[in-house]
């Protein structure tokens, strides 16, 4: 079964389908082996990853689909990918739409932000400023006349809140900004609206007044548990810096402790042995391989 009729199944069933932030194939792997329905590649991520630079929009299309193929190929789950802008106005995001359905991945995300874009949460960094609704909705209605595959989730993200300190978001209202726009989004055939809610009450305040699907997210910022975005009925749920942050730690506190006392052996209660090396990227399986097909 193709990974987007996978997920299709899966929200249809009534779940909430959690992806979890993966940085690269070997990630991805254990994303997967830890049961979850869905992997998720995240610019915030993936640009610390690759670059070890801020999400500053530096990752180019190419990058991006580089590291989605190689983490389509490591899985077997759906794949879920952001798209940031689309890279450009409505006739690039139809190229995107289908170089991102061609690498395998079950569906994208993008958002409302003028170009260059940022990861609103960025403190220092000024902040963002987006293009009309109108515009967006192109966008969309792009977006679905490019895809082939009609369950190839088009999930639309509006940075409202990215615009404003958030005392001003919330004291100018702007939450009913974010439901106006998703409201449209949906309307022009997005086929989920992605919310950034930071508190239980916003969680259950979006479901009230988005007519659709919904994805939620939980970060540093946005630290729910999956249990409410489940309780109030949202298809989906990201978990975008699991990865890089667990990854972040382990390293950080490994070589820290390799450098203090320059011994491999006092860090091997933060190693993983080889065995558990070995079942994560599949040895068995290519052992079984040499075999059958009698490579020597």
């Amino acid at each position: 079964m193709k990974t987007t009729t996978q997920l299709r199944e899966k929200i249809e069933s009534g779940q909430t389908i959690a992806s979890i932030g993966a940085i690269d194939g070997f990630s991805a792997r254990m994303v997967e082996q830890a049961g979850f329905d869905s992997v998720y590649i995240g610019s915030y991520a993936t640009e610390a990853s690759m670059f070890g630079k801020p999400d500053l929009a530096m990752m180019s299309k190419t990058d991006r689909l580089w590291m989605a193929r190689n983490i389509v190929k490591a899985v077997d789950i759906p794949v879920i990918c952001d798209a940031e802008e689309g890279w450009g106005t409505a006739i690039n995001v139809m190229d995107a739409i289908r170089d991102f359905e061609m690498a395998g991945v079950a569906g994208v995300h993008f958002d409302d932000e003028q170009l260059p874009s940022k990861c609103p949460f960025l403190p220092g960094i000024p902040r963002n400023e987006l293009i009309s609704t109108d515009e967006m909705c192109g966008k969309i209605e792009a977006a679905v006349d490019a895809r082939e595959d009609p369950d190839f989730m088009i999930i639309a993200r509006t940075d409202v809140i990215g615009t404003m300190p958030l005392e001003q978001y919330y004291t100018e209202n702007k939450m009913e900004e974010v439901v106006d726009r998703l409201n449209a989004y949906l309307a022009a055939g997005a086929s989920a609206a992605f919310v950034m809610a930071l508190t239980e009450e916003e969680v259950r305040f979006y479901r009230e007044r988005i007519e659709g699907p919904l994805v939620g997210i939980f970060a540093t910022i946005e630290p729910l548990p999956i249990s409410v975005f489940e309780a109030a009925n949202y298809q989906m749920v990201i978990g975008s810096l699991v990865g890089i942050y667990a990854a972040a730690k382990g390293l950080l506190e490994a070589y820290t402790k390799l450098k203090q006392t320059g011994d491999w052996n006092a860090i091997q209660d933060k190693l993983i042995n080889d065995k558990q090396f070995f079942e994560i990227v599949g040895l068995e399986e290519y052992g079984d391989y040499y075999q059958k097909y009698r490579i020597c």
